[in-house]
Formats: C-alpha cells, structure tokens, sequence
C-alpha cells in the first residue's frame, strides 16, 4: 500500500469516527475508529523512515506482524460469537429462566433490554410455570434497577408477579450469574436453566454462567440500518470483550 493510500485510509477511519459519534449507542466505534486512524498514521510515518533508519524498517514488520496476529485472533472470537448467536435449538425442558439486565433509561427499558424482555416473553409462552430471575441492579442515569424495570414490564405483558423473581444487587455479568444461583438455592431450584441475553453476549455469558446447565436463549435488535449499524458495534466490541474475560478476567457490564 502506497503512503498516499495509508494517510486516505487514515483520513477515513477520522472521518467514520465523527460520524458514529453522532449515532448513540456507537462509542467504541468511535474509539475503534480513532484507534485505527492513529495506527495508520504510526505506519505512514515508520514507511516514510524506513529507508533511511533500520529501527523504523523493523518497527514497521513488528507493527504488521502484530496487526496479523490480531486480525487472525479477531476472526477465531468473533466466529465463537457469531456461532453462539444462533436461535436456541435446545427445546429440552428448563427449570427457570435468568434474564440478564441491560440499561434502563428512568424507568423504562433500553432498546438492548427490551429485545431481550420480547424475547423472554416468546420462550416462556410455552412454560407458564417456570420461575423468571431478573437480575441487575441501578445504574447511572437509572431511576429504577433494572430488575425491577423488567419485572415491570414482563406482569405489564401478562406475566404473573408470583413467578418472576428480582435480583437487585448484581453490578457486572458475573455477580449476575452468583447472585441468581443463591436465589435458587435458596427457592429450590435446581436441573438446567436458560439464560436470556443479546445475541452477540451469548458466548460470553454461558462461558460467565460457567455450568453445562446453562442454555443460550439470543434477543436479537429489530432489522433496520440503525439497528443493524448496532448490531455490528456491539459484535466487534464482544470480540474484544471476549479477549478479557479469556486472558485479564477484569468484570464488565453487559
């Protein structure tokens, strides 16, 4: 690639970042973006020494290198991802279901718990007599938690108040997880159990949930250009989330 087509791909990924700035719910795009523009930029400036410093010639073949290595290590998550994402197959019976908590803006639903009340309500429209855990608890910007936003919304769609269970202290994925098994431990319930979360979260989730009785069960956003400009932010940014939980283990929030 000529250094004329690195400093354009470099004034691209500037030019995407501003723009996905404008698009809410697109910050790591943004960061992405920004983050790519700057490596361009490091490697139009190491090709334009390179012929007369042999340490910029070598940082150059270490920074494609490194550039391989990630792009190949990108591919193999995102295919873990990607094939997790998948409809849930598994119809054998569940002895309750977890609903993983999301944001809530005031008291209502984001966009992302939404999808995932929607699709709650479709798994359990066969089960009516399996407890519902809804778990996560208040947030920034939150005049509720979002367990309660979604008990809220799960008895205002016709489901009975008694079945669904509230787990309100949970801050991050993992305490999602350990504070729903004391829950029911402390109910009785044991056997497999689904867990209802966003598409691109599945894999991380049952790798977080860690027991074989966890099922995927994937909320998916509504089609649309907005939706699905979404959808690929949240994709490429799980990859890297992914990567963390693999190698650093540090808790982070849906």
């Amino acid at each position: 690639m000529s250094n004329r087509l690195l400093w354009h791909a470099a004034a691209a990924c500037a030019v995407l970042g501003m723009l996905c700035a404008r698009v809410p719910g697109m910050r790591f795009s943004v960061l992405l973006a920004w983050c790519a523009c700057a490596a361009l930029i490091v490697y139009a400036a190491l090709c334009l020494l390179a012929p007369r410093a042999k340490w910029a010639k070598w940082a150059k073949r270490v920074l494609l290198a490194l550039f391989a290595v990630g792009l190949v290590f990108f591919a193999g998550l995102e295919a873990l991802i990607l094939s997790a994402s998948k409809p849930d197959a598994d119809r054998s019976p569940v002895s309750c279901v977890i609903v993983l908590g999301a944001g809530v803006n005031g008291t209502e639903p984001s966009l992302m718990l939404q999808s995932r009340l929607d699709r709650t309500l479709d798994y359990i429209a066969d089960k009516p007599d399996i407890p519902v855990i809804v778990t996560g608890s208040r947030g920034q910007g939150e005049d509720i938690s979002e367990a309660e936003c979604m008990y809220r919304y799960l008895t205002a769609h016709g489901v009975d108040g008694s079945r669904v269970w509230k787990e309100e202290q949970a801050t991050s994925t993992r305490t999602n997880f350990a504070r729903s098994y004391e829950l029911m431990a402390e109910r009785g319930v044991s056997g497999d159990f689904a867990v209802v979360t966003s598409d691109y979260h599945v894999c991380r989730a049952l790798r977080l949930a860690d027991t074989p009785a966890a099922r995927g069960v994937a909320a998916r956003l509504p089609r649309g250009a907005y939706y699905d400009a979404l959808t690929v932010n949240y994709y490429v940014r799980e990859a890297f989330a992914l990567a963390n939980e693999l190698f650093l283990r540090m808790d982070l929030d849906v």
